[in-house]
């Protein structure tokens, strides 16, 4: 049986932002700028103010040997990615600014054989969008156009391939520089994604319906949990800790599901 626990709550969480785990800690990004750990019983510090460091406001976040890898949009326009150390210290890994533009940004990021495989909106208001990776020393190199399935949120990798969730709905995987529909929540009733993981073998994701939903593997889905009935509001960030989900949700809600 599903259970949902608190961890933490009134988080200044957006929509679009992701989570992390690194150890036994939950990385959440907020959206005044900070990076915030949480140890599961809801003690939490302050790793780094990413808007007070002028780099913007953080959205994808993923954790690679205990260093954060953020994506950040600021004002000027400006958009990065980002290397964070365990003791605050900002690395910047690439400058995203001109392929993002004044109206785009880029949202999830993941690690691909230790390159960074980010998804960017190049204009959401056209929902011009692309797939790219990103070496270590900051080489871009484009992987595919998503334009067709809208603006690109969370990523995850399964097996070789990268599954993305789309703002027009569906849940997509590039493989081979190819990108094809997996299932289209939106279209079966089950919303938007926002974030996807792999959960128990399955990919996971959050929806702005406010369900958590799991994807087979011949694209049957099924509901987990129900957050916007529970009153937690619209889930956003998804990750694993250990057998466990982490959702994070724009009611501010960092949530534990277990069962």
């Amino acid at each position: 049986m599903i259970q949902v626990s608190v961890i933490a709550s009134k988080l200044n969480i957006y929509t679009l932002q992701s989570v992390a785990v690194s150890k036994d800690s939950v990385i959440v990004p907020t959206l005044d700028g900070r990076l915030l750990r949480f140890t599961p019983d809801g003690k939490n510090a302050s790793i780094v103010n990413l808007v007070e460091s002028e780099f913007g406001v953080p959205f994808g976040i993923v954790e690679q040997e205990q260093d954060l890898i953020v994506t950040v949009s600021g004002y000027l326009p400006q958009h990065y990615l980002l290397r964070v150390k365990p003791d605050g210290k900002v690395e910047r890994i690439a400058d995203l600014t001109q392929r993002s533009g004044f109206y785009g940004a880029p949202f999830g990021v993941t690690i691909d054989q230790k390159d960074y495989i980010v998804t960017l909106a190049n204009d959401v208001v056209d929902s011009t969008s692309e797939l790219i990776r990103v070496s270590q020393d900051g080489q871009i190199s484009p992987i595919v156009n998503l334009t067709k399935f809208g603006n690109p949120f969370g990523l995850v990798v399964q097996n070789q391939s990268i599954v993305i969730a789309q703002s027009y709905g569906q849940l997509v995987r590039v493989e081979k520089g190819e990108a094809n529909v997996i299932v289209d929540l939106k279209a079966q009733g089950f919303g938007i994604p926002f974030d996807v993981t792999i959960w128990r073998d399955r990919l996971t994701a959050t929806t702005n319906s406010g369900l958590v939903v799991q994807v087979d593997e011949n694209g049957k889905v099924n509901t987990i949990a129900d957050l916007a009935k529970a009153k937690y509001q619209i889930p956003s960030g998804i990750a694993n800790l250990g057998n466990d989900l982490i959702v994070t949700t724009n009611g501010g809600f960092l949530l534990r599901i277990t069962g």
